[in-house]
């Protein structure tokens, strides 16, 4: 039978090897693969979109391999899956990713941000077409067990599935991205399996703990703030409460702009959801905290006279300065210690105020929308807790019951 002929992608040469310098049969394939298209900066720093007609050429020891590669090469081109060769970086990706995303505010920006450093560092080097899923696995499992390094070289505390999670979810993004572009032709992160989710039990303040907590701060001068905190109030909406949406007469106040601590920086501006913008109205231990608020800092600005920094807070310093929303934090650990209180976050007020509104049987819509939440059924599933006094309660109901 006579041999079947070359087709005209396929040459068939002749090549020196370096090791042994004798003559080696190869057969190389060329494939016009279509055109590529980059993104250069100039001179000037503009950057300039540069189209081209590129080739891929390879060489096989065998004719019938260069005759499968040839194949396969042609059919991802005329389908349209052709991946042209990148030396795009793992870096260079999250970099061109996270600086596309011009609509997301600047407090989620930082928290990809922040997530997606150890992928920098660790994976950062790598070119993205030759990430594999056994480089995200690892890097899974060190931030798991902790002791990488951060952005100022100290070790990582381990991260918590949750937050690796998200990881996991931005880099699947950006390779998805990079899938579109025809950058790589599998998506990696999608491959890795999720952590399972950690149960973690809700610290929260009973009845008692929460009158105790306000009684102890009665006399502070932020006592506002706390009240604030117990009517379920984000640290943000706290901080970025001004006069002008409280309305003492009318006892309402306007949730309507946060101040919300980004790194270094202060982000103002309107809560994060429609459902966030809220007007609530003001209960009486709370219209009295805020009444003896204003009076207080009209004392304080009588007694500064021109020192007297004057903001639009509600909630600042003597000095009139708007407080800083850390702050609400530190002094929040501060007083629960010197209340002789069990340590929860701030943010657990919110899930206090919830939690004690869900057992006087206010419906769960009507704290949802007290709350700023858009699902009532988020608000049950985890913002409502049992305590146990009602538990105990509960208990009671049992008691001359058949056994």
């Amino acid at each position: 039978m006579a041999r079947q002929q070359l087709p005209p992608q396929i040459r068939k040469i002749s090549v020196r090897d370096r090791k042994s310098g004798r003559q080696l049969t190869r057969y190389e394939v060329t494939v016009d693969t279509g055109s590529k298209t980059t993104v250069k900066v100039d001179a000037a720093g503009v950057p300039q979109t540069v189209t081209r007609r590129t080739q891929s050429r390879r060489r096989y020891s065998t004719e019938q391999a260069a005759r499968s590669a040839l194949a396969e090469t042609l059919n991802s081109v005329n389908n349209g899956l052709y991946v042209h060769t990148s030396q795009l970086t793992v870096e260079m990706a999250v970099n061109y990713w996270l600086e596309s995303k011009h609509s997301l505010k600047p407090s989620s920006l930082h928290g990809h941000r922040t997530n997606l450093q150890p992928v920098i560092s660790e994976l950062g080097h790598i070119p993205v077409q030759k990430l594999t899923k056994p480089n995200v696995e690892s890097l899974v499992r060190n931030l798991r067990n902790g002791g990488l390094p951060t952005k100022q070289g100290r070790p990582r505390k381990p991260w918590s599935a949750r937050t690796v999670n998200y990881m996991l979810g931005l880099i699947t993004a950006i390779l998805q991205d990079q899938m579109k572009q025809g950058n790589v032709i599998r998506n990696v992160g999608a491959m890795v399996d999720r952590l399972p989710a950690e149960a973690t039990e809700m610290q929260t303040l009973s009845k008692l703990e929460v009158d105790k907590l306000l009684a102890h701060v009665a006399r502070e001068p932020m006592q506002h703030a706390w009240q604030l905190a117990m009517h379920g109030m984000r640290r943000g909406e706290i901080a970025g409460l001004r006069w002008e949406d409280v309305d003492l007469d009318k006892a309402k106040l306007k949730v309507a702009n946060t101040r919300i601590a980004v790194g270094s920086d202060i982000i103002e501006g309107p809560p994060k959801t429609k459902k966030s913008r809220r007007t609530l109205p003001i209960s009486k231990p709370l219209e009295a905290a805020l009444r003896a608020a204003r009076a207080q800092q009209a004392r304080d600005k009588l007694s500064l006279g021109e020192h007297y920094q004057e903001s639009e807070y509600v909630v600042r310093l003597p000095s009139g300065q708007a407080v800083h929303p850390n702050l609400l934090t530190f002094r929040w650990k501060k007083i629960l210690e010197s209340a002789q209180l069990k340590h929860v976050r701030l943010h657990d007020a919110r899930h206090t105020c919830a939690t004690l509104m869900h057992l006087q049987g206010i419906p769960i819509a009507v704290i949802a929308a007290w709350l700023g939440h858009a699902s009532a059924a988020f608000t049950l599933s985890v913002y409502t807790h049992s305590q146990e006094d009602a538990l105990l309660d509960a208990a009671k109901s049992f008691t001359g019951t058949n056994s």
